[in-house]
């Protein structure tokens, strides 16, 4: 039998002859919990992991987790092979490398996205900035016509490119410009904008909006770097080790990307153009006021769906 087989079944796992992916499921599960997965994560990434291997989607998957492999209609050649495949991915993800890197995509507002370790993985929390641009321009769309669409966007430490182009997908725009200092995350951000928008997208390597030069964007989005600096290496092992620091570390205070933001916008953005930035469940009221000191109206905090506040919404004067 092959080495890498003996040394699977030297952790517990099923001999080839015995095993079911319900039964690698389980034992699965069980070693995830102990290098430190929360239990219900564990449950769920091994079966991933395993319909990944397997090629099979979950109503697949729950019809043959109880079929014995070996009377699964499958050559022993392809079986050696997709189980090959699971357990080089598991032993990636029993290292606490997140399971999104490990697949190389995530969901994000119905949609996949390309992540790798050059980019911070989109999160579910992030979605509701997504739902509430696309509620605010709903109702604008309705109302007067100097708050017409199309749109010019600007999403600034754009990553993956999730929400701006989430945001285009779903909104007529003009012009989407996706911003980040780190040349690999446009890299990923250009893959997704192609996959998703066609290309229809340009992208720019900027320190925040010091590359950006002309007056002219009436929606800015913005997944800012928040955490404070010295707590980052206290944050759970899949982000502290994995995830890029450059995307996670807001400074002393956490809130040095929005004091640039607030004061380096102004020139680039229109009367009357909207801000809607992403912050830490802690920093409503400090985001709040940096933008209104800068001048910003209507400036607003809004929550996630766990209550804890989570965007802030401006409108540049006009």
């Amino acid at each position: 039998m092959e080495d890498w087989m003996a040394s699977r079944e030297a952790l517990g796992f099923p001999k080839l002859r015995d095993a079911s992916l319900q039964k690698i499921e389980i034992r699965g599960k069980q070693l995830l919990v102990e290098a430190g997965v929360e239990e219900e994560e564990a449950a769920l990434e091994v079966r991933l992991l395993l319909q990944e291997s397997f090629s099979l989607n979950t109503a697949g998957y729950l019809l043959r987790k109880q079929e014995s492999l070996c009377k699964a209609g499958i050559e022993q050649t392809e079986i050696l092979q997709k189980l090959h495949s699971f357990y080089e991915n598991f032993e990636k993800r029993r290292r606490r490398i997140p399971l999104a890197q490990i697949l190389g995509r995530q969901s994000f507002y119905g949609l996949d996205f390309f992540v790798n370790e050059d980019v911070l993985i989109p999160r579910a929390d992030t979605e509701c900035l997504v739902d509430l641009v696309l509620e605010d321009y709903a109702e604008l769309a309705k109302t007067e016509k100097g708050n017409s669409l199309p749109l010019r966007i600007l999403d600034l430490c754009t990553g993956s490119g999730c929400i701006g182009i989430s945001v285009a997908k779903h909104l007529p725009y003009q012009e989407l410009l996706l911003v980040d200092l780190s040349e690999k995350a446009l890299a990923v951000a250009k893959k997704n904008a192609e996959k998703h928008l066609g290309g229809n997208v340009r992208l720019l390597q900027s320190d925040l909006l010091t590359e950006v030069q002309e007056k002219r964007f009436s929606l800015l989005l913005s997944n800012p770097p928040y955490i404070v600096s010295r707590v980052i290496p206290d944050l759970e092992w899949e982000v502290s080790e994995y995830e890029p620091k450059m995307a996670l570390d807001g400074g002393e205070d956490g809130l040095l990307f929005y004091r640039r933001i607030a004061k380096e916008a102004k020139a680039v953005l229109l009367p009357g153009a909207r801000l809607y930035l992403e912050i830490g469940y802690d920093q409503g009221e400090s985001v709040k006021d940096i933008f209104q000191k800068e001048g910003y109206e209507e400036v607003e905090v809004f929550p996630d769906l766990a209550g804890n506040p989570r965007v802030v919404r401006g409108i540049f004067p006009s």
